[in-house]
């Protein structure tokens, strides 16, 4: 199957070799597509590998520098006030511990909670890559294996087979899975949202199209007629 095909949104520069838009995957430094494996563009698109990445960065030093904030903010105000009430002057703490306490509450919460914020963004965006990423490449080839997905992406075994079961339990219409005479899992997938699913047989050898039965039907009376000349 090569002919052009859209997993979904468009990610950029297309690929020349199959159409797809398709994110890419960087194998060493060279980038590829993800649904027919292609050279492409580098940065023409989504990277499987980069996705979500600077939001995780943003999340770690935002929730890291939140709880220093927290840390360092309480222990200051608590020195602050335990000074206050070692002078003899009670109202101090409240009038300078207090405040310290809150500011630095409010930017340490604030920072943690961006820092969540980001990381859950990240989770976002790497799953919808992946999930664009397998479509685009399933789409491409009519049929995957989880471990052709994993292979193709750089991931374990178990993560693609995760997400293309959850891909097929969430778009049954697109995703289909059939299970050939090895015990191999495979995922059928339409080229775009509202096209039929290819027909395929599952079985010892390679996976092929199933004949249509107009066509057959028209062969075996072909052959009828040739054998009563």
């Amino acid at each position: 199957m090569s002919a052009p095909m859209s997993a979904g949104p468009s990610f950029g520069s297309a690929c020349p070799a199959c159409g797809s838009d398709a994110p890419i995957v960087y194998k060493g430094m060279v980038p590829h597509c993800t649904a027919c494996g292609a050279v492409r563009v580098p940065l023409s698109g989504p990277s499987v590998n980069l996705a979500g990445k600077p939001s995780r960065v943003g999340s770690t030093f935002a929730t890291v520098f939140g709880w220093l904030v927290l840390i360092f903010g309480g222990c200051t105000a608590l020195g602050v006030s335990l000074l206050m009430i070692g002078l003899g002057w009670t109202m101090g703490a409240a009038v300078f511990g207090l405040p310290i306490a809150l500011l630095t509450l409010i930017i340490g919460v604030f920072l943690v909670r961006s820092g969540r914020s980001l990381a859950q963004s990240a989770t976002r965006t790497e799953n919808d890559t992946l999930r664009q990423a397998l479509l685009a490449m399933a789409s491409h080839r009519g049929a995957v294996t989880a471990r052709d997905a994993a292979q193709a992406l750089g991931i374990g075994v178990a993560e693609a087979d995760a997400m293309l079961t959850a891909l097929a339990k969430s778009d049954p219409d697109r995703v289909a899975v059939d299970v050939d005479d090895q015990g191999n899992v495979w995922y059928r997938v339409a080229a775009a949202p509202g096209e039929l699913l290819p027909h395929v047989r599952v079985g010892d050898g390679p996976r092929v199209a199933e004949p249509d039965p107009a066509e057959v039907l028209g062969a075996e009376e072909e052959a009828r007629k040739k054998a009563g000349r």
